[in-house]
């Protein structure tokens, strides 16, 4: 079956295409997780995770050029959210940042993670300036939120609810995105 066939028969919700997809990615996932999270039990979960939320938003994603750079972009994203939640982004981020840049050189990747930014970017213009400025902060210059209240001279619960408020509309707005599936 062809690659785009057997990603829209997956996105129709066929369990046997999205078998195939698994099974073909399964390893070079696991390899390029490992090669960013040192503690397997904890790659192990993201993968299982990811796979997960594939399946739950395999019909807002787009049909892509290349399954392969496409599912390892999705990756990198979902790595760098589990890396913020586990609170060990200060240890890993450097060395996040260099992979993510060692990584992202197939033409495919780059195409898709500038699509991705623009139409986000579109969004996020869509947002009071304030808010806009604290999700920023929070997401593309990693800040804390101590480090942000200090910024803009507010009260951290004051940035958590802002920052819970720009999460709440991008999602909304983006519901029938893919991009959704990255917040």
């Amino acid at each position: 079956m062809a690659a785009s066939n057997l990603w829209q028969a997956f996105q129709s919700g066929d369990t046997t295409a999205f078998e195939q997809i698994f099974h073909a990615h399964w390893d070079r996932l696991v390899q390029y997780t490992s090669s960013i999270i040192t503690d397997e039990a904890l790659a192990q979960d993201i993968l299982q995770n990811f796979f997960i939320e594939l399946w739950e938003k395999r019909s807002t994603l787009p049909i892509p050029r290349d399954i392969s750079a496409f599912l390892v972009f999705l990756l990198k994203l979902r790595i760098l959210n589990a890396l913020r939640k586990e609170d060990i982004r200060s240890r890993h981020e450097q060395q996040f940042a260099a992979l993510l840049q060692s990584h992202t050189n197939s033409a495919a990747e780059a195409l898709q993670t500038k699509e991705v930014y623009s139409q986000l970017q579109q969004y996020m213009d869509l947002l009071p300036p304030r808010i806009k400025q604290v999700f920023q902060l929070s997401r593309f210059e990693h800040k804390t939120i101590p480090e942000i209240a200090d910024i803009m001279q507010a009260s951290e619960q004051t940035i958590r609810n802002q920052l819970n408020t720009a999460n709440k509309r991008l999602k909304l707005q983006l519901k029938s995105s893919f991009l959704s599936f990255f917040l």
